[in-house]
């Protein structure tokens, strides 16, 4: 497809595009860790030195000038910093109380993310494309440039999200590890995939 992978750039990519693609990496989830205004607070996180997106870890995928997909991604040696620090801007964007609101699910979420992840691999924390640019090679296409910089990634995919689990499989990743929590009466789960 040819799309060009920029480093996130505040003062030029749309930050409510953005928000609304890493919303939307996985609905049901970032719904449940952000709220009800879930791409408002994206939208703060991504202005914040305290969070996953971080200009550092967060790549656009730009054609033709419009932004068709994100990726997320740092190394597995910096997700207990990358996590602590996130916390810290959770707790700045969504105001102490509703931090705590949500502490519990929080820790539920974080038992539910198990599995053996290699300290020299590289994590990808969010990966999404447009709906409108899907089918066209655009997410194998960010897999491969990541790829360069790191062959053995990590990530979490929704259980449910079976599209989302056949693309990966495709492009090289197997289930290593299988998360489940209860919350308000529905089973949630997670799929640990690896590629080496």
């Amino acid at each position: 497809m040819g799309i060009k992978l920029e480093r996130y750039d505040p003062q030029k990519h749309d930050k409510k595009v953005l928000a609304e693609l890493i919303f939307k990496s996985d609905e049901e989830m970032n719904a449940l860790v952000y709220g009800n205004n879930a791409t408002e607070i994206i939208k703060i996180l991504l202005d914040m030195p305290e969070s996953y997106f971080l200009p550092e870890y967060t790549r656009c995928a730009m054609l033709d000038n419009e932004l068709v997909g994100v990726i997320v991604r740092f190394p597995v040696s910096q997700r207990k910093e990358v996590d602590k620090n996130a916390g810290q801007g959770f707790i700045k964007a969504m105001g102490f109380f509703g931090f705590i609101r949500k502490m519990a699910l929080y820790m539920k979420m974080q038992k539910m993310l198990g599995g053996v992840l290699d300290h020299d691999g590289m994590y990808i924390h969010t990966l999404c494309v447009d709906g409108r640019f899907r089918g066209k090679g655009i997410g194998t296409e960010m897999l491969q440039a990541i790829a360069e910089e790191n062959s053995k990634m990590y990530l979490y995919v929704n259980t449910k999200n079976e599209g989302a689990i056949r693309f990966y499989k495709r492009n090289g990743f197997y289930e290593k590890f299988h998360g489940k929590l209860k919350y308000k009466g529905q089973v949630l789960g997670e799929y640990l995939m690896e590629r080496k």
